[in-house]
């Protein structure tokens, strides 16, 4: 399979990135594409979102790997630490019947420990590699999507609202992706969450950092039902506001064409 398509989802705390991951990925399911989860904020709010629950993490994953690292000094004991790796990646890989996922979670241990690091990002690559797109709901930052996750993003997806700090905090995730090399994006957009109409001063702003403009999805009755019952996001009715919104940015990304047709 050739390397998949990987978007990421960022901006302030609060703006929605979450039930954006879900909506894009549950689309794209819907188009009979391969979509892989990535759920990079602490608090796993996508696998709540998805209902899925009972996951290991990879944060508690990594912790078990440090913890035989410390006691692996001879070069047979590095080989069973490799295999470690493999078991406990595919362990936490939840495979369900219209997606897969992976979640980060939190992890307890202080230190660097970057080739533990790299070893979790290259197996994550390569669980990756078995599906076409890669959506990652990244509340933790680009820097630790980029040293713990993946290496590169090739959509991401800067989410605000109307509010000049959610602009200001979009502006600064645009300038860090420019700082790390390894990213290479192929386009960087902005998308307006729950707004009905984007503030044009603040549309600007965004433009004016180099981001394109993807489009706006309109607030929808639809998604705070799903909340309140604590239903899956992927359960969304395909004529809600929040879909139609989707659908279009997803066009405008041009990621997967340019018509988007969706439908189970």
């Amino acid at each position: 399979m050739s390397e998949p398509i990987i978007i990421a989802f960022l901006g302030k705390g609060g703006v929605g990135k979450t039930v954006l991951s879900a909506l894009m990925g549950s689309i794209l399911s819907a188009q009979s594409r391969k979509v892989l989860f990535v759920d990079a904020d602490p608090a796993m709010g996508l696998t709540s979102a998805l209902e899925v629950s009972d996951i290991k993490t990879i944060g508690t994953a990594r912790e078990e790997i440090i913890r035989q690292a410390k006691i692996s000094n001879s070069s047979e004991e590095k080989e069973r630490l490799a295999d470690i790796v493999d078991y406990l990646l595919m362990e936490a890989l939840y495979e369900g019947p219209d997606f897969g996922m992976i979640a980060m979670g939190q992890t307890n241990t202080l230190g660097c420990y970057c080739p533990i690091n790299n070893l979790l990002r290259s197996t994550i690559k390569e669980i990756a590699s078995q599906y076409e797109v890669v959506i990652i709901d990244a509340e933790a930052g680009i820097e630790q999507v980029n040293r713990q996750v993946v290496e590169s993003v090739h959509y991401p997806v800067i989410v605000t609202d109307n509010s000049k700090r959610g602009a200001q905090t979009a502006t600064m995730i645009s300038q860090l992706l420019k700082k790390v090399p390894q990213m290479a994006p192929v386009k960087v957009g902005a998308v307006f969450n729950r707004v009905i109409e984007a503030d044009k001063d603040l549309m600007n702003i965004i433009r004016n950092a180099g981001m394109e403009y993807y489009g706006n999805v309109k607030p929808d009755p639809a998604i705070s039902k799903l909340d309140r019952h604590g239903t899956s996001i992927a359960k969304i009715d395909i004529t809600s506001l929040a879909i139609s919104g989707m659908i279009s940015i997803l066009e405008k990304m041009g990621a997967f064409g340019q018509k988007i047709k969706t439908g189970k």
